[in-house]
């Protein structure tokens, strides 16, 4: 009877362990499966000439985030790691010069 139990109990434990494999392969699956963001215009950085107006050394990396009519920049941001790049610079919040600074 002492062994019934323990081939019960292995058994039972082995049928967890295979749904529980299978649940996390699913899951898985699923998030491979996920399509990411679409249409996201590709990472556009500042030119030389650019970068020259904003007196920027030629040798930073700076990516725009928005420009005015006329076509100058008038958000940038310095890019030191891949981390820093904005994969979807228009859904970047409005920038205040005053953002941060005490009221009077």
């Amino acid at each position: 009877m002492l062994n019934n139990k323990k081939g019960i109990i292995i058994i039972g434990l082995a049928i967890l362990i295979l749904l529980t494999a299978l649940v996390l392969a699913l899951v898985n699956r699923q998030k491979a499966n996920q399509p990411g963001p679409t249409n996201l215009p590709a990472t556009e950085l500042l030119t030389a000439e650019e970068k020259a107006y904003f007196k920027l050394d030629d040798n930073v990396k700076a990516q725009v985030l928005s420009r005015d009519a006329s076509g100058t920049p008038t958000v940038y941001k310095l890019i030191k790691t891949d981390y820093d790049v904005v994969a979807d610079p228009a859904a970047v919040d409005p920038i205040s010069p005053r953002q941060g600074t005490p009221a009077e």
